[in-house]
């Protein structure tokens, strides 16, 4: 029997001291590898929204924010920046987990080994290799996503469920799977990821005591429990969404609250039903609407692509530092191990197995079926080299799990072989064998020291300094057109968080086809009644926000800033709500922005909603406040053909509402790129103040490689490009001292981009 093995004493402390040792030094391990602020990505949308109580992407994830706002608040006694107290509660999630796995392993395995000491080892190897498997490591020590909170859900339950099969016959037993259904309601409203216990779950119980999960009122209690825990998303979400959080993606508030509670089925846009609820904003947030999901028939890629993609990911796990090569031969080692680990458990205790096995397959097979991924970021590119058929970044985070698993059974499968499982062992304590095969043991240390690097993100501010060198590139009361993640939510952290430059109006592109969007752009941006003051509810969505100098750089603390007179956005809920999804321009046309400014769309284009939207923005805006375009975002820009009357201001480019002449200060670059997709003007002594006195760039100056693939090919470039045209703008002026300091900066940044 396993029951109270916690309390059983090895060495000189109980087993649970043993866990809480293991995961202290797991945590520390984190710690010393912590993120300083926000990384790319979704990791600046998280700790803003959980800072502000405000409602990230689809679903909402509440159980994250509200822990996360707890977090927040018990940690401000410290002084940590924000960012870096949320990458804490990541690192103290995965450590937390890694304290419940361990006692999951040594109930596992002390079914069927009785010395003590074995599995001590047994636990402390195998939770030491799957916390420092790479992905589990780098999603550990930089909040990336709402991840660890589910790998905590998962291991809680996994230990819960190896308690119920002590208790299983006891009314304990059956106290054990209302908890269990209560924490997996509280994980589903964190993510869905929290559910993926439940097949296991459900083999383990039916294989054991199939009475106890039919049992009337273990399964009607256990159901009410469920939906108490998913409650904070039904009810939560749309309680604070009608409050107007600054962030309120969907904007899923209902009218009456009994209908947030309400189930209904409905029909998504491929006529598939699925259960929601009555309140449509928010049902159409429950099933992700505006990402509009396919449906898992209709592959996005051939099955066979998107295994070599997992496989990709898991041969990142081991050894990430090392060259392919000798990456791959740790892979095949730690796969190897793993397997090992999987049979004697299956030979020796099948109980268990069936649990941890289903659980091991619903989190590495069955997910790569279920989420569909198109081709992988960085494979197939000649064979598909269209973008759109490809991730748009890497995914390993959705495998955080099955990578966590993999680890914990390649440590199995390690001390297996060390103690000659699954060999009867009577004694206590080490034999000789032990002591002589211990050297076996430093396998584990494998990921440690080959995962450590590509881990370590202490010096990593890229994101947070990119985005204070977009804002700073806007004069004061700018609109600024963002494309997608990562020239939008590390503005908002920015923004919401540190409070630089609340004045300028970021606009994701591809958030404008939702009706919701310029909606709340329209509130955000209207001017403030006499007496009203956005400092009176700095959370929530009051009127523009003023402009603050001891924010922004000094330039414009030089300049006659004047507030907006108008919204950002001229159209009515009813004109918003009747834009065209698309609209075909069958000829070349030339539509009027201003006096100066004509916008133009080459015949054949399908401009879409936000395209449309976009227009309309730039339109009432242009001669009420400045306009601009984030360096990232030329979609936005090219659409209507606006190159010829943007000026680059640094990391931004500004629509000029009159003739643009050149000059000693502008400069047309275009000249000497004839084919640059690029607009041709840059302002030589704006761009010059903003990159030599503004922009936060040096330690990226220092760095040799740039760590994120994902972003590697885009923001580096942008850098690259702002400091090649620099130079070329300066060069063509005479200024060959800044045009040679320039052109420095622009090849290192060619560097990091890879090129």
């Amino acid at each position: 029997m396993t029951s109270g093995i916690e309390r059983e004493q090895i060495g000189r402390l109980p087993l649970w001291a043993w866990a809480l040792l293991t995961a202290l030094a797991i945590w520390i391990l984190y710690l010393l590898t912590i993120a300083p602020t926000i990384g790319f990505w979704d990791t600046s949308e998280y700790v803003t929204t959980a800072h502000i109580l405000g409602l990230p992407h689809p679903p909402g994830n509440p159980f994250f924010v509200l822990v996360g706002r707890v977090w927040d608040l018990l940690l401000g006694f410290t002084g940590l920046p924000v960012a870096l107290r949320i990458n804490a509660l990541a690192a103290t999630l995965s450590a937390g987990a890694s304290f419940f796995w361990f006692l999951t392993v040594a109930r596992m395995v002390a079914r069927f080994r009785q010395n003590r000491h074995e599995v001590l080892v047994a636990a402390i190897v195998a939770v030491w290799i799957g916390a420092t498997a790479f992905t589990v490591w780098s999603q550990s020590n930089l909040n990336e996503k709402v991840y660890t909170l589910s790998l905590f859900v998962v291991a809680l339950v996994s230990y819960l469920a190896m308690m119920w099969l002590d208790e299983a016959d006891t009314p304990r037993g059956n106290r054990l799977l209302l908890l269990i259904a209560l924490v997996l309601g509280l994980g589903w409203a964190n993510h869905t990821m929290s559910l993926l216990p439940g097949l296991a779950l459900a083999a383990f119980v039916l294989f054991h005591r199939w009475r106890a999960a039919l049992n009337p009122l273990v399964l009607g209690l256990g159901v009410t429990l469920l939906a108490v825990g998913y409650s904070v998303q039904l009810l939560f979400v749309p309680i604070r969404s009608a409050q107007n959080p600054i962030i309120d993606e969907a904007d899923p508030e209902c009218p009456a609250l009994v209908s947030a509670v309400t189930p209904r089925r409905i029909d998504d846009r491929y006529g598939q039903s699925k259960i929601a609820v009555a309140c449509e904003a928010l049902a159409l947030s429950l099933i992700r609407d505006q990402y509009a999901p396919g449906p898992i028939t209709q592959r996005q890629a051939p099955l066979s692509a998107q295994m070599a993609n997992y496989w990709q990911y898991f041969d990142w796990q081991w050894a990430r530092s090392l060259p392919p090569g000798a990456r791959l031969a740790a892979s095949m080692l730690f796969l190897f191990l793993a397997l090992v680990g999987l049979w004697t458990h299956l030979r020796s205790h099948r109980k268990t197995f069936v649990y941890s096995g289903t659980l091991l397959f619903t989190v590495t097979l069955l997910l790569v079926y279920y989420l569909n991924f198109r081709h992988g970021y960085s494979l197939y590119l000649e064979e598909v080299p269209n973008p759109q058929a490809h991730e748009v970044r890497e995914r390993d985070y959705f495998f955080i799990i099955g990578f966590q698993l993999w680890g914990i059974y390649a440590g199995l499968g390690l001390v297996a072989l060390w103690g000659r499982w699954p060999l009867p062992a009577q004694q206590t304590g080490f034999s000789g064998r032990h002591l002589k095969a211990a050297p076996l043991l430093a396998i584990g240390l494998i990921p440690f020291f080959f995962n450590f690097s590509p881990a370590d993100r202490t010096e990593d501010r890229a994101a947070r300094d990119w985005a204070y060198n977009v804002l700073q590139s806007v004069e004061p009361y700018g609109v600024l057109f963002t494309g997608g993640d990562n020239d939008t939510f590390p503005l908002w952290y920015l923004q919401e968080v540190e409070g630089i430059r609340r004045d300028v109006t970021v606009i994701v592109q591809s958030y404008l086809g939702l009706p919701w969007y310029p909606k709340q752009l329209r509130q955000l941006t209207t001017p403030c009644e006499p007496g009203e003051s956005p400092a009176d509810s700095p959370t929530t969505i009051v009127c523009q926000r003023p402009f603050d100098p001891d924010t922004a750089a000094s330039l414009y603390r030089r300049m006659a800033v004047a507030p907006p007179t108008r919204s950002v956005v001229p159209l009515s809920d009813e004109e918003i709500d009747a834009l065209p999804e698309v609209r075909e321009v069958p000829e070349d046309s030339a539509y009027r922005v201003s006096d100066w400014v004509t916008a133009t769309v080459r015949g054949g284009e399908r401009v879409q909603r936000w395209d449309i939207m976009a227009f309309q923005i730039a339109r009432q805006s242009l001669g009420d406040r400045p306009v601009y375009f984030a360096a990232t975002a030329g979609p936005v820009w090219d659409t209507w053909g606006l190159q010829p009357h943007l000026v680059r201001h640094g990391l931004a480019f500004k629509l000029m509402d009159q003739p643009l002449e050149p000059s000693d200060t502008l400069v047309n670059v275009g000249e000497h790129f004839p084919n640059s997709f690029w607009p041709p003007w840059n302002e030589r002594e704006r761009s010059r103040e903003l990159i030599d006195d503004v922009f936060l760039v040096d330690a990226l100056l220092e760095w040799e490689e740039w760590p994120e693939p994902s972003t590697r090919s885009s923001i580096p470039t942008a850098y690259y490009l702002a400091y090649a045209f620099q130079g070329v703008a300066e060069e063509l002026r005479g200024n060959l001292e800044a045009a040679e300091r320039a052109y420095l900066r622009a090849s290192h940044f060619a560097r990091l981009a890879g090129g």
